[in-house]
């Protein structure tokens, strides 16, 4: 069996927002986050906001509202770039597509 050395570099507040996930949810997160990163450079400021579990105000250029500002609790984010977040203002856990999301300022 080979043993696969895994470096992660995060910042502090990624760590502690991170802390209480399983390591390999974690791994998997941090890998989505660096393909997508790289696939939408243009979208690596909202995609690293995914590591620190934040809040954060975007505009979604889709779903029934199209170019609506939402404020949204980011959740999860799998490899193809489909996302899920909490929606504030609707009080619900919504779907979403990173090539569709832009982040605002607040």
């Amino acid at each position: 069996m080979n043993d696969k050395t895994i470096r992660l570099e995060i910042t502090d507040t990624q760590f502690q927002a991170l802390a209480k996930k399983k390591l390999v949810d974690v791994v998997a997160l941090y890998d989505a986050v660096n393909s997508l990163t790289n696939t939408y450079p243009n979208k690596a400021s909202l995609l690293n906001k995914f590591l620190s579990n934040e809040t954060v105000d975007i505009i979604y250029h889709g779903g029934s509202s199209p170019g609506t500002k939402r404020r949204v609790v980011l959740q999860k984010i799998n490899a193809n770039g489909a996302f899920s977040a909490f929606c504030i203002e609707s009080d619900a856990s919504k779907s979403f597509k990173i090539e569709k999301a832009e982040l605002t300022e607040k």
